[in-house]
């Protein structure tokens, strides 16, 4: 555990970088899935109509979700 330095701890624990690398990797899924529905037009994401997309909104807000948790958990310095 790092020592504080004037009472103010530095760095960042491993709870708050797994919450980061979560809510990351669900923002570049749901940016990828958009893309492939609305840029790329794949053929499996039109024939699949609102599925893609609300798959995608549901991980953006999860993403949300993860980062406002990472930031807590930073926060407390976990």
């Amino acid at each position: 555990m790092p020592r504080p330095i004037d009472g103010v701890m530095s760095g960042m624990g491993l709870q708050a970088l797994i919450y980061f690398g979560v809510a990351g990797g669900s923002l570049a899924l749901a940016l990828s899935l958009l893309y492939a529905r609305y840029v790329r037009h794949d053929a499996q994401a039109v024939r699949s109509r609102g599925g893609f997309t609300l798959f995608a909104v549901f991980l953006l807000l999860f993403a949300v979700g993860a980062a406002a948790a990472g930031l807590v958990s930073a926060q407390a310095g976990r």
